[in-house]
């Protein structure tokens, strides 16, 4: 059961890696700016609403973008099997029509 979950998992790639470490990076330093901006300042303000908004907001950019990056792996891959699977399609189509030409000429 493990062994199939283990098939499923990719390695990510340099793009992914880089993009967590930019996660990472500016979810710890907006949280430290948005923390040290409370401490000075304690209170709900339109300020602080809008800058933790903007946060929140460029954290959803990163995660939204390493999905994008996930999806056009993905469909690369898709697009490959599709091409190798419509050659195949186009030479069953040759022999199936040379096949029926065959007949053909045989019944006259």
């Amino acid at each position: 059961m493990f062994s199939m979950f283990g098939q499923k998992i990719r390695s990510s790639t340099f793009f992914e890696k880089l993009l967590l470490l930019v996660g990472v990076v500016v979810g710890i330093i907006g949280f430290k700016l948005l923390n040290a901006a409370y401490a000075q300042n304690p209170g709900l303000s339109w300020q602080a609403l809008i800058a933790l908004f903007l946060w929140l907001l460029l954290i959803f950019l990163i995660i939204l973008t390493d999905s994008s990056e996930s999806i056009k792996e993905e469909l690369a891959i898709i697009i490959k099997e599709h091409v190798t699977e419509t050659k195949l399609l186009r030479e069953e189509v040759k022999l199936l029509r040379a096949d029926l030409k065959t007949h053909v000429t045989k019944r006259k």
